[in-house]
């Protein structure tokens, strides 16, 4: 599932409060820059996972056409997506 913009944000002031309340982290800037540095840490994983769908796909189609055979193509994706996550120590 992909996260809009507005969502990134939301998660990411919402963590950087529960972080803050309950006194498991402490931010050296404002709370803006607290924010904001969550928010590049999710995007920064979406822009990976997205690369790594993005391969997965290429190679789906490569193997596809060398196969020759009629696959599932949604779990043969998420198939090659895990590996190619497993491959680059990428978290899904």
């Amino acid at each position: 599932m992909r996260l809009k913009q507005t969502q990134v944000e939301s998660l990411a002031k919402h963590i950087f409060k529960e972080l803050e309340g309950q006194k498991l982290a402490i931010f050296a800037g404002s709370a803006d820059q607290g924010i904001g540095q969550i928010a590049a840490v999710f995007r920064k994983n979406m822009e990976e996972e997205e690369r790594i769908n993005e391969e997965a796909r290429k190679l789906l189609e490569m193997n596809k056409r060398k196969a020759g055979l009629n696959l599932d193509e949604e779990r043969a994706f998420l198939m090659i997506k895990k590996q190619l996550a497993k491959q680059k120590n990428f978290v899904l």
